[in-house]
């Protein structure tokens, strides 16, 4: 069933994104190694060459899953030009999506030492795929961060396995 809940989540992906070029990522670090690559061009993200890094974080609220948090990196533009960059996103789950209420999804990339997420981002309301803005961290020890705000409340915070 895990795998079949994995396909369905992609499946709507691509259809929430209909601008965002998807094949399969691996949920694991050392399949990274092999994992094609994508290119992703949505919500102001520029980037090519991307794959997922570290471990997803799938986060309940109000007793389901209600989002996941993941962390890529890509060769990216930016103000200063093209280089290497993380990125991070939030994908609101169906289950959750359809209940119906008000949310935002946050999204960024925590970086080891700071107290607050670079590349801060957050979703249009009831927007299911937020991505935070590339950040030149590539050299530094990351992970993707994510959370959701409804009504004057906020879900608990996901964060994916640290790469360093």
């Amino acid at each position: 069933m895990h795998v079949l809940s994995r396909s369905i989540t992609a499946l709507t992906m691509l259809t929430a994104a209909a601008s965002l070029a998807v094949a399969a990522a691996p949920t694991s670090a050392a399949a990274s190694a092999s994992a094609p690559t994508v290119s992703v061009t949505a919500n102001g993200v520029n980037c090519t060459n991307v794959v997922q890094i570290g471990t997803k974080k799938v986060v309940a609220d109000r007793g389901m899953n209600a989002f996941t948090v993941r962390q890529y990196k890509g060769y990216c533009r930016d103000a200063k030009g093209s280089a290497w960059m993380n990125f991070a996103s939030v994908y609101v789950w169906q289950q959750y999506h359809v209940r119906g209420f008000a949310y935002r999804a946050y999204a960024g990339i925590v970086v080891r030492g700071d107290f607050e997420p670079r590349g801060f981002k957050i979703g249009a309301n009831r927007q299911r795929l937020t991505y935070s803005t590339p950040v030149r961290t590539i050299q530094d020890c990351t992970r993707g961060w994510g959370k959701l705000y409804r009504l004057g409340d906020e879900s608990r915070q996901g964060m994916t396995s640290e790469r360093c």
